[in-house]
């Protein structure tokens, strides 16, 4: 459920990279590899467990997903089961927190952190990572 979760995040940040004109294949933290989207590893560190670990970990102590919703024939969640999680997911990367005294989304925050990149690579400004705690 995690790594379903992860695809969902890697795929916003992604978008967001790409939106301000950075090449999503070429990392600064995760080591570059033919096909892997390096710079999505690199941004979604801080967002992880953020949006996915406490959505999923929610979904489970809720009991709203169980080891039912896995399909044992395939080893895969059934559908009913990643509609949720991908529901949860998104709902959860477009409410809003308190994050530097600003009230922000994490899309909000997501897209700032790739134009705090792009500054840092253009105009030399200090890149200020994301951080929330648990």
């Amino acid at each position: 459920m995690l790594n379903y979760g992860y695809a969902i995040l890697a795929s916003e940040i992604t978008k967001s990279i790409l939106v301000n004109g950075l090449d999503p294949y070429c990392g600064f933290l995760h080591f570059d590899i033919y096909g892997r989207t390096s710079l999505t590893f690199d941004l979604i560190e801080p967002f992880r467990q953020q949006i996915v670990d406490k959505t999923v970990i929610g979904l489970i102590n809720r009991k709203q997903i169980s080891v039912e919703d896995l399909d044992k024939r395939n080893n895969t969640k059934k559908l009913e089961a990643r509609k949720l999680i991908v529901e949860r997911i998104l709902a959860k990367i477009h409410s809003t927190i308190t994050y530097d005294d600003e009230t922000v989304s994490y899309s909000d925050l997501i897209g700032k952190q790739s134009e705090d990149l792009v500054k840092t690579l253009l105009d030399n400004e200090k890149f200020k990572g994301f951080y929330l705690r648990w």
